[in-house]
């Protein structure tokens, strides 16, 4: 084979490469490429932590007095720090009072806004609601409103709640 020939097959197999590459990434997109960019890997943090303020503000607004040490134990699976600590320091009242109250919460989370976000911190804002009924209300289901700041921490690759305030 001379020299102009083994050019000439070795440029149409790197141009047959080429369009099948090209096709792949018009058919697959970005997945065609290997790895992932670094406007994904945010995406997919933000995405993490959203679902755990989100699943965190959640099971801290539900209340059921027939199941309280379920409830209180997934709080506890999604906390860290002095919110973990805080709340464990409260189990025993508030087991106490949904028994006495009879109480049965229903939260909702309406949105999840970040404000800050860096590699092992994170500031979430959290617009969330709950459908009350307890001794209280007389038995009638009451609609209440929150505005929740979370601060977590990306603890082992899971985010956690380490702050829970009440805001405006």
């Amino acid at each position: 084979m001379s020299r102009r020939r083994t050019v000439d097959v070795v440029l149409g197999v790197l141009l047959v490469g080429l369009c099948g590459w090209m096709v792949l990434f018009a058919v697959q997109g970005g997945g065609a490429v290997p790895g992932t960019t670094a406007a994904e890997e945010q995406a997919e943090q933000y995405a993490d932590i959203r679902l755990a303020a989100r699943e965190t503000t959640l099971a801290f607004l539900e209340v059921d007095h027939t199941r309280m040490d379920e409830l209180t134990a997934r709080v506890l699976d999604g906390a860290t720090g002095s919110f973990r600590q805080q709340y464990a320091d409260s189990l025993e009242s508030l087991k106490e009072a949904a028994v006495s109250q009879e109480s049965v919460s229903r939260g909702r989370v309406d949105e999840v806004g970040l404000s800050e976000v860096g590699p092992d911190l994170a500031t979430a804002f959290v617009a969330a609601g709950s459908e009350v009924q307890n001794a209280g209300t007389g038995g009638e289901v009451e609609d209440r409103f929150w505005r929740i700041k979370l601060t977590l921490v990306n603890e082992d690759g899971r985010w956690l709640v380490s702050q829970l305030e009440f805001v405006g």
